[in-house]
């Protein structure tokens, strides 16, 4: 009975195992930024081309958006050493991809070039991963009911129950929800560097997924859910931003 009791401890650590192997790698995936076309065209018409250059993306986050943190019950990611490039780079090429895209002026490539300054500050820009502590009860307490069932005495009973139920936590899908956050300032100087136009917008997305307590945020969840945010936040801002051209066109 002592050798079966030990064969199941061990069973026990190495269910464990793969949780703990996926919760550390997390933090150490690199993420690219694959973010969607834009179809909406803002151009506008009566006057002449208006043209633009943007003269600085600033990062003002908060330092734990920067660092990543948490495990298992809340995560935020990615972590600053997760980016393949530094994120001002990214959200830049996101705001240069939605200007030429939605047609709203000329992005010049340099500064005496331009009738307008723009300036971005980045707020907020971040994803989210939770999971309520009593989405793992269930799993639990059936495995615990596999044990009461299947064991020989009241030892060998808790034993299997342990087993059976650090199995279905690691492979029962739990329900998960999942948000991402963008907030962006964007300041527009006329070529004389008074400021003429400053407006923030916010973009949310949040959803929920049924995934095991093994499947962490990865690419997927970047493309899915911080890309999205990003276009929503962008969207407001260019629709203010094409107010604010036409009434201080040159």
């Amino acid at each position: 009975m002592h050798t079966s009791l030990t064969v199941r401890a061990k069973h026990l650590l190495l269910l464990t195992l793969p949780l703990l192997a996926v919760l550390s790698a997390c933090g150490r995936q690199t993420m690219e930024f694959r973010y969607p076309g834009e179809l909406v065209d803002f151009e506008y018409t009566g006057t002449s081309a208006t043209s633009l250059y943007i003269e600085q993306i600033r990062d003002l986050r908060p330092a734990e958006q920067r660092a990543g943190d948490g495990s298992v019950f809340f995560i935020r990611y990615p972590s600053d050493r997760s980016w393949r490039v530094p994120l001002e780079q990214t959200y830049g090429d996101a705001l240069i991809q939605d200007i030429e895209q939605t047609q709203l002026v000329d992005l010049v490539p340099l500064r005496r070039q331009a009738d307008f300054l723009l300036t971005a500050e980045i707020l907020s820009l971040t994803c989210r991963l939770q999971r309520s502590p009593m989405s793992f009860l269930l799993p639990a307490v059936l495995g615990m009911g596999t044990g009461m069932v299947t064991g020989h005495d009241t030892s060998d009973k808790i034993k299997v129950g342990l087993v059976a139920g650090a199995a279905a936590v690691i492979a029962m899908p739990m329900p998960t929800r999942h948000g991402a956050e963008a907030e962006v300032r964007l300041t527009l100087r006329d070529s004389n560097n008074a400021i003429v136009w400053s407006k923030t917008c916010l973009g949310e997305i949040s959803d929920k997924q049924y995934m095991p307590a093994t499947s962490n945020p990865g690419q997927e969840h970047v493309d899915k859910y911080l890309a999205r945010a990003i276009k929503r936040c962008n969207a407001c801002l260019l629709g203010q931003l094409r107010q604010a051209l036409i009434e201080n066109a040159p």
